[in-house]
This record gives C-alpha cells, sequence and structure tokens, in this order.
C-alpha cells in the first residue's frame, strides 16, 4: 500500500504537467521551434545559470539565521549543499525536497530534523507572502493584464485546482483528526508526536528570535532581487524578447514563482503555459513564449541537476559534525 501511495505521489504530478505540456506545445511547429536554438545567445543563458548560484547561498544565508535561533549552528556551505540536494529532490517528489534537506541537515550535522522543518516551514510562508505581496503590486499597475491573466490560467487548469483542492482540503481535515484523537491518549506513540509538534513549533517560532533581522530582511531581498535577475537577464537570450522592459520581467518573476509552487515536478508543464501566457499579454509570440519559458525552465533544471548532484555526492562523504561545530 505504501509503495502504491509513493507510486501516486510521483505519477499523478508528473501526468498533470505532461497533460499541460502537451497542452502547450500541441499547436507549435517543431522546426520554428527548433531554428531557435540557433538565434540564442547563450552567454546570457550561462549568466542566468551562474547567477542561480547566488541565490542558493543567499537562501542557505537566510536559513542559518534562523537556524541559529533556535540554537542550531551550522555553516553556510553545508546548508548550501542541503539546499541543493532538497532541489535535486524536488524535480522528482514534490515538496519533497523541504524534509530531505532537514535530512541531510541531521546526517551531517546531527541537528533534529522536526527543528530544522519548522524553520523550513516558517521560510515558506514568508517566500508566499513576498509573492503575494508582489502579485499585489502587479494587481495595483496591471490590474486588466492580471484579471485576463487569471482569468486563462484559471480556465486552463480548472479541473487541475479542484482535485488538488480538494484533495489538500480532505488530507487535511484527515489529519487534524488524527492529530487530535492522538493528543488526547497517553502512549509513547502520543508523546513522541508531541515531541515532534513542540520541536516543528519551536522551529517555526525562531523567527522573532532572530537577532540580526535586519539581516534577514536583506538576505531576503538579495535572494529576491537574483531570483529577479536569473529571469530577466534571459530576455537578452533573443532578439525578439530583448527590447521587453523591467516591468514585464517583474511579471515573470511572479508568474514563475506561482508556476513553480504548484505541486508538479520541476514546474514541468506549470512553468511552460504559465510563461507562454503571460508574454503573450505583451505581445510575444506563442512560440516564442514557450521557446524563452523552455530556455529558462530548462537551464535551471540543468543547473540544479549539476550542482545538485555535486552536492549530493559532497554529503554522502562529508565528515559529521556537532551542530556546535561551524566549520
Amino acid at each position: 500500500m505504501r509503495k502504491f501511495i509513493s507510486f501516486l505521489k510521483f505519477s499523478l504530478p508528473l501526468f498533470l504537467g505532461l497533460l499541460l505540456l502537451f497542452y502547450a506545445f500541441k499547436n507549435v511547429q517543431l522546426d520554428n521551434f527548433l531554428s531557435k536554438l540557433d538565434q540564442t545567445r547563450y552567454g546570457w543563458v550561462i549568466g542566468s545559470i551562474m547567477l542561480s548560484l547566488l541565490a542558493y547561498v543567499a537562501r542557505a544565508s537566510r536559513w542559518q539565521l534562523l537556524l541559529r535561533a533556535a540554537d542550531q549552528k551550522v555553516s553556510t556551505f553545508r546548508l548550501t549543499l542541503a539546499v541543493y540536494v532538497g532541489y535535486l529532490a524536488n524535480l522528482a517528489f514534490p515538496r519533497l525536497g523541504e524534509v530531505i534537506r532537514c535530512a541531510v541537515l541531521k546526517k551531517t550535522n546531527q541537528i533534529p530534523v522536526s527543528i530544522s522543518i519548522g524553520t523550513v516551514v516558517i521560510e515558506r510562508i514568508i517566500d508566499s507572502l513576498v509573492l503575494l505581496f508582489f502579485l499585489i503590486i502587479t494587481l495595483l499597475f496591471e490590474f486588466n493584464l492580471i484579471i485576463t491573466y487569471l482569468e486563462d490560467i484559471f480556465s486552463t487548469f480548472r479541473i487541475a485546482l479542484n482535485g488538488i483542492i480538494y484533495t489538500s482540503l480532505t488530507l487535511l481535515t484527515i489529519f487534524t483528526i488524527i492529530v487530535l484523537m492522538v493528543l488526547r491518549v497517553h502512549t509513547p506513540l502520543s508523546q513522541r508526536i508531541k515531541k515532534i509538534a513542540s520541536e516543528i513549533l519551536k522551529g517555526m517560532l525562531t523567527v522573532t528570535s532572530i537577532r540580526r533581522k535586519y539581516v534577514f530582511l536583506v538576505t531576503t531581498v538579495v535572494m529576491w532581487l537574483i531570483y529577479f535577475l536569473m529571469s530577466y537577464m534571459m530576455f537578452f537570450a533573443l532578439e525578439e524578447t530583448s527590447n521587453l522592459s523591467l516591468k514585464v520581467g517583474f511579471m515573470l518573476l511572479v508568474s514563475g514563482g506561482i508556476a513553480l509552487a504548484l505541486p508538479v515536478q520541476g514546474g514541468i508543464g506549470t512553468y511552460h503555459v504559465m510563461i507562454a501566457m503571460m508574454l503573450g499579454l505583451y505581445g510575444v509570440e506563442n512560440t516564442t513564449g514557450l521557446f524563452l519559458a523552455t530556455l529558462l525552465h530548462s537551464s535551471q533544471v540543468l543547473s540544479i541537476v549539476i550542482f545538485g548532484g555535486i552536492s549530493l555526492v559532497i554529503t554522502l562523504g562529508i565528515e559529521k559534525k556537532n551542530h556546535n561545530d561551524i566549520k
């Protein structure tokens, strides 16, 4: 039964992604699409990939502040390795990477998984709030376009969104009932669950105990600025998109963030559809929009596979340390 559930967790999101990918490319002439490979300025693509390294280091640095607030000390280098391994896992199993990177810290620095998960949860909540803030900004400046865009997206993803919402609510209800039932009894299992829940809460509350909150704010701003530059500079890889404005680049950041937040392996399909639709609002022809989306997506997946794979190898052979060792 467990293997069947694991199979569904892997296959259903992948099937949805491939279905959306088929939907995106069904009317695209392959020759026209592939001809753009010869027109691509690959220097900008390589630049975007190298810039992504800074984004992962910035995320690791911000995570380090949360862990320190929970009295857990880890070097930025080891946290960067864990973040990369987590993103590598996300390519196969959506959202599993958040647990995997916490498991990596347990292996390398003996940090309790429940505490690190709490810090990851609060980190994701903050990023979701940042993305929501960006969405509100785009609504203020591009209200009509955003409404049209959201209507198109909802129409495309309607069945999938309904399924995700209903499934999430059902699972949340079942999980809540189980937790309440367990907490009402006093058994070794219930005591263990209470302890884990307490440690996760401790990890989440670290955001209120950060000593240098301004550093946390700066690392968050720097991380999102790098994300923006990573995507915006890709406009210059194609002649057709090289004249797009910073405003379109901001829209690209928001659209890409939402697409990658959906529970599909690596944003396959969701990213391509949403980016192409968004660029179409600014007059970019569909084939060009899909090619740019594919270029963006493929370059970042390649980056994760390369650097994530290297990080995994290093992690497997790295010396274990106590969490108080911060070399």
